[in-house]
């Protein structure tokens, strides 16, 4: 079988193929340090959401920000819930929307994940400069935001992402999420 044309790659074929096995190498490091206490990204990730919309959390608000669909969080927020991780109530008005928020265990989860996270800065560390860090940031900030409609609608806003710098260093040190 000739197997020529599977050499030669469109760009957009590679670039796909390279961020597919990027990600995935990321997502295997995340996945494995979340293991350690016992969640799953997809966990983490509402969590981390819960915790930034704050009092404004509800399933509606997380499929917004988050890119699982909603019958997914729907599902998670159910488990979550039973596992004792979060508290679904009803807000004030209107009286038929249900707010989402964190327990005692789900607030001591988060802090954990947050302690062990910080492992997967070294992905970065170790092979990227700071400049490389800012334009990779840059382009993929620039992809999701042009791309996010097109394959979601308008359903998804995603998160404003401000890069925080050292001063002295001028190195990118966190990210800080406007919403």
């Amino acid at each position: 079988m000739e197997d020529s044309k599977f050499r030669d790659l469109e760009v957009g074929h590679f670039l796909t193929i390279i961020l597919h096995h990027t990600t995935w190498l990321i997502h295997n490091k995340w996945k494995k340090e979340l293991k350690k206490i016992g969640l799953t990204g997809e966990r983490f990730a509402l969590i981390h959401e819960i915790s930034l919309l704050g009092k404004n959390a509800n399933p509606a608000s997380l499929a917004r920000k988050s890119m699982l669909e909603p019958h997914a969080i729907s599902a998670l927020l159910t488990r979550m819930e039973k596992d004792g991780l979060i508290r679904k109530s009803f807000f004030e008005k209107p009286k038929n929307m249900v707010r989402v928020e964190l327990t005692q265990k789900g607030e001591e989860l988060r802090e954990l994940a947050w302690q062990i996270t910080p492992t997967l800065n070294e992905f970065w560390e170790n092979c990227l400069t700071s400049d490389e860090l800012k334009l990779l940031f840059d382009l993929l900030a620039k992809l999701n935001t042009h791309n996010l409609p097109s394959i979601y609608g308008h359903n998804k806003t995603p998160h404003n992402f401000i890069p925080k710098y050292d001063q002295e260093t001028h190195k990118i040190v966190k990210f800080y999420v406007k919403s």
